[in-house]
C-alpha cells in the first residue's frame, strides 16, 4: 500500500487531503502532521475577534475534519530528505514516503524590527485573536483608552483594523474612557499607500470607511521598534512614537524555514516554483502548495495571492494528481489560479466586495461575503453554525457571556 504523507494541514493540506480520500484515496496509506490541532478558517478569524462566531466555527479540531482512516500526528516537519524520500519531525520520529504533500504554511515576517516578535501580535491563528481580544477587554493600556495600533496596510491590516475598531470601541463604551478626538485604531504602513493590489474604486470606498471610524491611516512610515506600550517609527526623516494599547503585526509572510532548505528554485522572498501539476521540479513524488509557493509553470509570472481562495483551488489539481502519481501514472491536472472576486469585512453587516469586475457595497457586499466564506467551510456541521449564528438563531459563548454578566450586574 502507497503511503502519502501531507505536512500542514492549513486550507491546501486539509482540503487536498479530504479530497484525495473522498475521491478513492482509501485504498492509500495516509498520515498528516501539524503542529497545530485545530484548523483555522483565517477569512472569519475577524468574526471570532468581533465576538460574531464561536472558536469551533472558526478554528475547528483536525480530529474533527480529518477522516478516520487518516493517522494523525500532533508534530511538526524539522527536515525532508526528498532523494531518501523521508521525513524527520521534531519529536524525533521519522517518516517515509511514497508522495508527499508540503503545505507548511508561512510564518509573519517582522523585518528585522527590534522588538517585534516579542511585543506584536500577529494574526494566524486562534491563540492571536485571542490575545488581541484579552489584550484589549482587560489589559493596563486598553483601560487607559488608548488605540490599537496595526502595522501593515494590506487586505490583513485593514480589515484587522476594522475588526480592532468594533473591539475597542465595545470595551471603551462600557467604561466611557475613550477621550473625545482619540482614534480607535492607527494603521501604520511602509509603501504610499494602503490596499495595494485591489482595485482603485475598492480602495476608494475602503478608505472613506476607515475615515469614517475615526482610524487613522499613516503611510510612508518605517517602524523602528516595537515594545509593550507602542511602536516607535521614522517619518520623513523624523522620528515619532504612537502610544498603543496592543500592536497588531500584518506586515506581511516570509515562507516557512522548512521549505526554504528544499533543492528547490525560488521566486524572490516568494515561495517556490512548482510545475503546473504542482510538483517539485525534478521530484515528481513531492508536491507543494498554498503559501510555499510562488508561481506554477516553467516561465515567470507574477507570485500567486497568499490566500485561502487560491489554496482551495490548488487543492483540487493537487489531489487529483497525488492518486495520479500514487497509482504509478502520469499527473493529469494542471493548475491555472481564477480571481473569484476579493473581499473586505468592514462590520457585522457591512463590507465592499470586488466581483470580477462588480463591486458591491454595505450589507450586499458583506452577504456575499459570508456565502463565498460558508460554503468553503470544510463540514456541514461548521456552515450550519456559521448560518445561524450570523442570523441570530443561535447564541455566540461571547453573547452569553455579556447577558450573563449584564444579569449579575
Amino acid at each position: 500500500m502507497r503511503h502519502v504523507v501531507f505536512i500542514g494541514l492549513g486550507f491546501g493540506g486539509l482540503y487536498t487531503l479530504r479530497r484525495l480520500v473522498d475521491e478513492g484515496g482509501r485504498d492509500l496509506e495516509v498520515t498528516a502532521v501539524d503542529r497545530r490541532d485545530r484548523f483555522v478558517f483565517t477569512p472569519l478569524l475577524y468574526e471570532y475577534l468581533s465576538g460574531e462566531l464561536d472558536p469551533n466555527v472558526v478554528a475547528p479540531r483536525l480530529d474533527e475534519l480529518v477522516p478516520d482512516n487518516v493517522r494523525l500526528m500532533r508534530d511538526e516537519a524539522r527536515e525532508i530528505d526528498v532523494r531518501g524520500r523521508v521525513v524527520r519531525l521534531a519529536s524525533g520520529r521519522t517518516l517515509s514516503y511514497d508522495v508527499l504533500v508540503l503545505a507548511p504554511g508561512s510564518v509573519p515576517a517582522f523585518h528585522g524590527v527590534e522588538g517585534a516578535q516579542a511585543h506584536a501580535v500577529p494574526f494566524y491563528s486562534l491563540e492571536d485573536a485571542e490575545r488581541l481580544r484579552v489584550m484589549l477587554d482587560t489589559g493596563t493600556w486598553a483601560r487607559s483608552g488608548l488605540p490599537a495600533c496595526v502595522v501593515g496596510g494590506g487586505v490583513v491590516g485593514v480589515e484587522l483594523a476594522f475588526a480592532l475598531a468594533e473591539r475597542v470601541e465595545r470595551a471603551a463604551s462600557t467604561r466611557a474612557l475613550r477621550p473625545e478626538g482619540r482614534p480607535s485604531v492607527v494603521i501604520l504602513e511602509a509603501m504610499d499607500d494602503i490596499l495595494r493590489g485591489v482595485s482603485p474604486r475598492m480602495r476608494r470606498m475602503a478608505k472613506k470607511k476607515l475615515a469614517r471610524r475615526g482610524i487613522v491611516v499613516r503611510t510612508g512610515v518605517r517602524v523602528l521598534e516595537v515594545d509593550p506600550r507602542g511602536v516607535t517609527l521614522l517619518d520623513g526623516g523624523r522620528r515619532d512614537r504612537v502610544e498603543a494599547a496592543v500592536v497588531a503585526w500584518a506586515a506581511g509572510i516570509r515562507i516557512n524555514p522548512l521549505i526554504e532548505r528544499l533543492p528547490a528554485e525560488r521566486h524572490g522572498n516568494h515561495g517556490v516554483r512548482v510545475e503546473r501539476t504542482l510538483q517539485l521540479p525534478g521530484e515528481p513524488h513531492v508536491f507543494v502548495l498554498g503559501d510555499a509557493i510562488s508561481y506554477p509553470g516553467r516561465v515567470e509570472g507574477e507570485p500567486l495571492p497568499d490566500t485561502a481562495q487560491a489554496a482551495v483551488q490548488e487543492s483540487e489539481v493537487c489531489a487529483a494528481n497525488v492518486a495520479c502519481v500514487a497509482a504509478d501514472r502520469l499527473p493529469s491536472e494542471r493548475f491555472r489560479f481564477t480571481q473569484l472576486g476579493m473581499f473586505l469585512r468592514v462590520a457585522r453587516h457591512e463590507g465592499i466586495a470586488d466581483i470580477k469586475g462588480v463591486v458591491l457595497d454595505g450589507a450586499p457586499a458583506a452577504l456575499a461575503r459570508r456565502a463565498a466564506y460558508v460554503v468553503r467551510l470544510p463540514a456541514w456541521a461548521l456552515r450550519t453554525a456559521a448560518i445561524r449564528q450570523w442570523l441570530g438563531l443561535e447564541e455566540t459563548e461571547e453573547e452569553a457571556a455579556r447577558r450573563a454578566g449584564r444579569r449579575a450586574a
